[in-house]
């Protein structure tokens, strides 16, 4: 309810409101007085309007109110077959996609993690990893670039899943994006400067027109907290990003063990709303 107020006083507020309605996990009697707060129809009448979009071919409008429904799940298939599709093709853009996996993403977790939807959380997961390294590209968040592209490749390696990403081409465009941004990133004491190649300039104009430019410019730039550049003391963590020791605040994933930066957390979340281990569970650094 705090929330419900807090978004309440801020202008267009509508989406955000849908996103907090979608994720409560409370009881169908609590989630309808949820939404009536919100100025949202009630989850019963939430599946009508989803069945209605849904036949007037209208995907945002109906991954919106499925979310909203006693059924989010239902909203799975539908947003994932219409981001499958348009990656199929050849001039598709980040602007795109994104809403629908950023709404998609917010489904109740004790749905996701149901095991009929095993193979839509999966392709999920991956399509939502994808789409986080190239917002990662874009917010110039460089440290997590690359760990991003090795969860979503590792995603594709041992889950059964059928999208329109190949992992060869991932490596590919990784490598692009390194050769390419190497020379801004490199220091003195780096090895010689290897200008990228003519196909790897090619992978990664694609990339840029894929990407547009942010528009909150305030966004852009990586993270730092306070103490990120001080020295470990005796309780060392590698990061399971990384695989480097973590400077400053450490951040421990749902499994209490595996740990990364507090830094490289707050970007990740920020991209990639499902945490790097793989499991559905959101990723909460905030």
């Amino acid at each position: 309810n705090l929330a419900a107020d807090l978004l309440l006083m801020i202008p267009d507020n509508e989406l955000h409101l849908i996103k907090l309605c979608a994720f409560y996990p409370g009881c169908t009697e609590e989630i309808n007085d949820l939404h009536d707060k919100c100025k949202l129809p009630t989850v019963e009448e939430c599946i009508q309007l989803a069945e209605t979009a849904h036949a007037d071919d209208n995907i945002f409008e109906t991954v919106k109110y499925y979310l909203l429904s006693q059924e989010p799940e239902k909203a799975l298939p539908i947003g994932i077959s219409f981001v499958k599709e348009y990656i199929s093709s050849s001039d598709w853009t980040l602007d795109t996609i994104y809403p629908v996996l950023d709404l998609l993403s917010y489904i109740r977790t004790e749905k996701l993690l149901l095991h009929t939807c095993t193979e839509a959380r999966n392709e999920l997961l991956i399509l939502c990893g994808y789409t986080g390294a190239l917002l990662a590209i874009r917010r110039q968040y460089q440290s997590i670039v690359p760990a991003l592209y090795e969860y979503t490749s590792q995603l594709l390696k041992r889950r059964e899943v059928s999208v329109p990403l190949k992992i060869e081409y991932l490596s590919e465009e990784l490598d692009a994006w390194r050769a390419c941004t190497q020379s801004t990133s490199r220091s003195l004491e780096d090895s010689p400067y290897t200008p990228p190649s003519d196909s790897q300039r090619m992978v990664y104009a694609t990339l840029l027109k894929r990407l547009k430019e942010e528009s909150l410019k305030g966004i852009i730039g990586p993270d730092y907290v306070t103490g990120s550049n001080l020295p470990s003391h005796s309780d060392i963590h590698i990061s399971c990003l990384t695989g480097l020791k973590i400077q400053g605040p450490v951040f421990f994933l749902e499994d209490g063990k595996s740990a990364i930066s507090l830094n490289d957390a707050l970007m990740w979340a920020k991209v990639n709303p499902f945490s790097p281990l793989g499991t559905g569970i959101r990723l909460n650094p905030f």
